[in-house]
């Protein structure tokens, strides 16, 4: 099968990505990376030039925040302030503890996680019973594992509506990565610094940190520590930093349980603070989604008139799990004051921008959906 053309400015001619893969997750990254990160926005110069967007709508880096371990007496708590910031969660959910009510107080009812996924935030697994290699506890057998993974998300998907498991957070860290990718598009580990945007392992991420130092790291490339923290870490710039919550409101006085929640607001809304400019603060899934299509893109500009521009868009992904829009940033002919776009003979978004007064639109289309035409 001959290789398809990419047009993708930064460096995604580094993949071979042949067609009719239907891959459920991407392996992991060949040494120095599926392809070199842009350190800043990319703006084609010439009218017709497109590129898919290292992040969704065109930001900078990328921002999960994600909760373990159920934590139902946090429930309103994250609603309110999530409401209030315009951003949406991702929670890991023990499903045993669901299924047999127990200590429904704390680990929360089906109703519990549908009304989460009623309001748009990820009701994701944190496998069936959270066992783990601990202390005593000795490391589960394979089937044990496997049934793990396969159960819990089962079970979201059986008791769940208005969304879909595919992704799963390792009890302690402990990564099945050959058991998981049967089951699950992407999985997070516990491994404490941003996922570089060319390296990431869709099988076990790391899990960043909420303080600024890992949020400005991503989104701007520098800290308040200076050089210092930035020794080695440079690639990190343009990442894809997870945040880990547990039991926010958790201490052995209401003093101590109060600090630790004003602690964790103070991080989310830094970290919502930067959403409409630097950060697309995102479900875990979602992040999944768009960087494995991403990674394995390809765009071929098939038609570039005045009147109109047309690209195809496809992908190595399977495509009745990999639905999530990439961003795709296309220089206008000059003297364009508004855009349109359909994929597919269907309108989808897409929104125009002018930078240094040159006309741009950023397209928002599913790969393998069909050719994008771009008007205005």
């Amino acid at each position: 099968m001959p290789m398809k053309s990419i047009t993708c400015a930064f460096a995604l001619s580094a993949l071979v990505a042949f067609g009719g893969e239907q891959l459920m997750n991407l392996p992991a990254a060949p040494k120095g990376g599926r392809f070199q990160t842009p350190p800043d926005l990319i703006w084609p110069a010439k009218p017709g030039e497109a590129d898919v967007c290292l992040w969704y709508a065109d930001r900078f880096a990328a921002c999960s925040i994600t909760i373990d371990d159920n934590s139902k007496p946090d429930h309103d708590w994250w609603l309110k302030l999530s409401e209030e910031l315009g951003i949406k969660l991702t929670w890991f959910v023990i499903t045993d503890h669901c299924v047999y009510n127990r200590n429904t107080g704390f680990n929360g009812t089906w109703a519990d996680w549908q009304k989460l996924a009623n309001a748009g935030h990820s009701i994701q697994s944190h496998t069936t019973n959270h066992k783990a290699k601990h202390g005593d506890v000795p490391m589960p057998s394979d089937e044990e594992v496997e049934a793990m993974y396969r159960d819990s998300l089962k079970a979201i998907n059986d008791n769940v509506t208005n969304n879909i498991a595919c992704c799963i957070a390792y009890p302690r860290g402990e990564p099945h990565e050959a058991i998981a990718a049967k089951y699950a598009i992407a999985c997070r580990g516990v491994y404490g610094v941003p996922n570089s945007a060319n390296t990431i392992n869709y099988l076990c991420t790391n899990k960043g940190a909420a303080g600024k130092g890992h949020v400005q790291m991503v989104a701007f490339g520098e800290t308040q520590e200076g050089p210092k923290w930035l020794h080695g870490k440079k690639d990190l710039k343009r990442g894809w930093n997870i945040v880990l919550y547990h039991l926010v409101h958790a201490g052995k006085d209401d003093a101590t349980r109060e600090k630790n929640a004003a602690s964790t607001e103070r991080e989310v809304r830094y970290i919502a603070s930067l959403k409409d400019d630097r950060l697309w603060v995102c479900r875990f899934d979602d992040a999944a989604k768009y960087g494995q299509e991403r990674d394995s893109a390809t765009l071929n500009v098939v038609e570039n008139t005045q009147q109109k521009i047309a690209f195809d868009l496809t992908d190595r992904m399977k495509d009745d799990v990999f639905d999530f829009p990439l961003t795709v940033k296309v220089r206008l002919p000059d003297g364009w004051k508004t855009v349109k776009a359909s994929q597919g003979e269907k309108p989808v978004k897409a929104d125009f921008l002018l930078h240094e007064g040159a006309p741009y639109a950023l397209v928002y289309a599913v790969p393998d959906r069909g050719k994008v035409v771009v008007s205005q």
